[in-house]
């Protein structure tokens, strides 16, 4: 599960994505964020005309069906690797409705003796984490269409394991050219890129319990924190 990411350096996202053509004039729009939750409305990237763009979304996907005004009975935040060809929310989406989410990073929690305590997953290389994704559109009240989206998660890799059997799928710039490219309509092609990470391709570490709460956003929440007492007692 990817419940919680942060996204703070959008300008790596052009220089992380040289093999793309990218508009990220869209990005001014958005400030950084550290504690990025659902519900809130994040930067996301989608083909559109042949170009990619970014585009603000709904964490949590809103089905095309919800009548203007009504509350979804569900908003998932992620989809299942394994099932999302064949569950009726998603199937048609990841033909045809297929977007990338950039981060610098996640969280997850592991519990210890002292309570669940937060990590942040980051990539080795240092570089923007690229999560595959979902998305939909709904009307909204007044007509107006309101877009959201999933992120699409896959078993742990041997480091992830360590906190959680989930991760998000983590794709390469290559990987979101293809995963992008609406001309690909059929899932079978596409159902590689949809692995866990290798296992050298992310670090971890303890963070603070600030990021528990949404209406924290700094830097201090990423920051390492050492835990080493605990995590050797659980």
């Amino acid at each position: 599960m990817c419940g919680r990411y942060a996204f703070y350096e959008h300008q790596e996202l052009s220089e992380r994505l040289t093999n793309v053509s990218l508009d990220t004039h869209f990005l001014d729009q958005f400030g950084p964020t550290w504690n990025a939750a659902p519900s809130q409305t994040l930067p996301v990237i989608v083909e559109d005309e042949g170009q990619a763009g970014v585009r603000g979304m709904t964490w949590g996907l809103i089905p095309k069906w919800t009548k203007p005004g009504e509350r979804p009975k569900v908003a998932p935040i992620n989809a299942r690797s394994e099932t999302i060809a064949e569950k009726p929310m998603f199937r048609s989406l990841v033909k045809y409705r297929r977007c990338v989410v950039p981060a610098n990073g996640f969280y997850e929690w592991k519990r210890l003796p002292g309570g669940k305590h937060p990590f942040f997953i980051e990539p080795s290389s240092g570089q923007l984490m690229l999560f595959a994704g979902v998305f939909d559109e709904a009307k909204g009240v007044g007509g107006d269409p309101i877009e959201s989206f999933s992120i699409i998660t896959t078993g742990a890799n041997d480091t992830m394991s360590n906190l959680h059997d989930r991760m998000p799928v983590i794709l390469d710039g290559e990987d979101m050219e293809m995963w992008l490219d609406r001309d690909l309509t059929e899932f079978e092609p596409l159902e590689h890129l949809l692995r866990p990470a290798a296992d050298d391709a992310i670090e971890i570490h303890a963070v603070s319990q600030g990021v528990n709460n949404t209406r924290h956003n700094g830097p201090e929440l990423v920051e390492p924190l050492d835990i080493t007492d605990e995590a050797d007692d659980s």
